[in-house]
């Protein structure tokens, strides 16, 4: 799923689950599960509509209505999302012209092939007294350009998609025990155009079809004090690739699979403060993928995988304010369908991708005070570590071209540690902060590679914010002030292409002018820095360490410079 396709407003509620995932979720997964919950109704002001509307740098804007209220004297609720976001790009990066060593040619481009704009709408609807029964579609559509890297950028390389995801809810009580079920079906159309073969693959025209779909069912049986949960899944994909002007057959793979769950929540005390709940998964899947189209790569051959994921899982509530919470077992990650099937166009697909799988464990501890601590109304500190030891690592790595392709590359060793912490202060001011130390290690007999980094996997991620909350001459304001930071990171395998490390600032404020309209103002990048200094390893000369390079993401795409964007919210009951 690409979260870029859906706008953060439209939910009401984010479920975040670090290590073990919930057997309804799905009941396995490497470092948890997202569950991203729509907002029913009227919104926590009371407002049955909210609409906004902005432009800024670089030819953004987007316009966005939302409308949300029960109906059948509050039987139902219902939430509408409608939106259209766009821009024209064409900022201006740092280009060092191929030629790190010689900064006579280095100079100033302009971004080409990165406008692109998208409409998306979601509706939902659900019971007001069992809101967990519920359904609704989202529907996403993106023209966009392909831009290419800071190396090899693009001018006509093309890519429209069209996206529609439909699911229903139900939930039954039959005595004590509880079931809920979940069906849903995702279809995806894709047209790729590239007539320069400027992605490195071809000169192509090809169009893309996903067809996916699946059904869900969970049981909640109580034992006792304590609860047995069990599960059965359902799904199957089919992806199509054909040529636009049917110059080859279509390439037709598809994926078919079923899975079973089973949960034992263990509670060994009456009050519910230690609870041990061991847990297992196991799928068997068929796979029949695509044809790569290309020589070099063997035939994909259909295989069926058989997948357990076992896994224990333990929280304790130490005193009314902390937490402790534990996890470890063994998972194994089938290949996503882009990693699989891939789009042929930025990100190309391996048949032959073996799941990725290993031991994993995680534990972490959570303090969130209830009462105030003095002017501190309202704090939390969270800190966790985590390691996995992953067997058939699956990684995206560049191609030579534009495009990036997925690959089993090694085993890896992987381990860190996250803090995240937040207060506010006067019920004024909120500061929040988190911090990831991540290491990342390929274990490859290859010493090209060997105790080499992941690709993509920087070491240190910082990103701290602090907003205030505050009325001037009766309208109430809002400013905020972020940092972000990441270390260096490396786009291969060999850890030959480095991102330099970064910092960039950002800042904000919004004005009430009446009580349902505002008016905010957003700077990103607000040091203007668009040229780092990549260190040279080892260096040509001793007065030669390192050179400028342009300002990139971890995919070797250039950033945009300083950027304004101001936006109108307005609200009504």
């Amino acid at each position: 799923t690409d979260l870029g396709r859906f706008t953060l407003d439209s939910f009401g509620q984010v479920e975040l689950y670090r290590g073990a995932v919930p057997v309804e979720l799905g009941g396995a997964g490497v470092g948890g599960a997202l569950n991203l919950v729509t907002k029913l109704g009227r919104d926590d002001n009371g407002d049955r509509i909210a609409a906004s509307a902005g432009f800024g740098s670089f030819g953004a804007r987007h316009v966005r209505l939302r409308y949300g209220d029960s109906h059948w004297h509050d039987k139902l609720l219902s939430s509408t999302t409608i939106g259209y976001e766009g821009a024209t790009g064409g900022y201006s990066y740092f280009s060092d012209n191929g030629t790190p060593l010689n900064s006579k040619d280095d100079r100033y481009l302009t971004r080409t092939n990165d406008a692109f704009d998208q409409v998306d709408a979601a509706s939902r609807v659900a019971l007001a007294d069992t809101p967990g029964e519920n359904a609704g579609v989202r529907v996403a559509w993106k023209d966009q350009g392909l831009p290419g890297n800071v190396a090899m950028p693009t001018m006509a390389a093309k890519l429209d998609t069209l996206d529609v995801v439909g699911d229903v809810h139900a939930v039954e009580h039959a005595g004590a025990a509880t079931a809920k079920q979940l069906a849903y079906v995702l279809v995806e159309a894709q047209a790729l155009r590239d007539p320069l073969d400027e992605l490195g693959l071809g000169a192509q025209e090809r169009d893309y079809t996903t067809l996916s779909g699946g059904a869900t069912s969970t049981w909640i049986v109580p034992i006792g004090r304590d609860r047995l949960t069990l599960g059965a899944e359902l799904r199957g994909d089919r992806f199509t690739d054909a040529d636009a002007h049917d110059a080859r057959p279509a390439l037709v793979g598809d994926r078919e699979g079923g899975a079973a769950l089973a949960a034992l929540d263990l509670v060994l005390d009456p009050d519910e403060r230690l609870v041990v709940t061991p847990s297992v998964r196991y799928d068997l899947v068929r796979t029949a993928p695509t044809p790569s189209g290309e020589l070099s790569v063997a035939a994909p051959i259909t295989r069926v995988d058989s997948v357990p994921s076992p896994r224990v899982s333990m929280r304790a509530a130490v005193t009314d304010d902390a937490s402790l919470k534990a996890s470890a077992g063994w998972y194994e990650r089938l290949p996503t369908l882009i990693e699989l099937f891939g789009d042929r166009g930025t990100i190309v697909g391996s048949p032959n991708l073996l799941p990725e799988r290993g031991p994993s464990a995680d534990a972490g501890a959570v303090w969130a005070p209830a009462h105030a601590l003095g002017p501190i109304d309202r704090a939390m500190v969270e800190a966790d570590g985590f390691a996995t030891r992953s067997h058939d690592t699956i990684a995206l790595v560049p191609t030579g071209g534009v495009a990036l392709r997925a690959m089993n590359i090694a085993d890896a060793l992987t381990y860190g540690a996250e803090l995240v912490a937040t207060a506010r202060a006067f019920r004024i001011v909120t500061v929040t902060a988190n911090y990831t130390r991540l290491v990342t290690q390929q274990l490859e007999a290859d010493p090209d590679f060997d105790d080499k980094a992941l690709p993509r996997e920087p070491g240190h991620a910082l990103y701290a914010r602090a907003d205030a909350v505050y009325d001037v001459l009766g309208h109430r304001a809002n400013a905020w002030f972020d940092a972000n930071w990441i270390s260096t990171a490396y786009m291969d395998r060999a850890n030959l292409q480095a991102v330099p490390g970064r910092v960039l600032f950002g800042c904000g404020a919004r004005v009430a002018v009446v009580h349902t309209l505002g008016v905010s103002l957003a700077v990103q990048n607000l040091a203007n820095l668009r040229v780092q200094e990549l260190p040279l390893v080892p260096p040509p000369t001793p007065t030669l360490t390192q050179a400028p390079t342009a300002l990139a993401d971890l995919y070797g795409y250039p950033l945009p410079g300083r950027s304004f964007y101001v936006s109108l919210d307005w609200s009504y009951r």
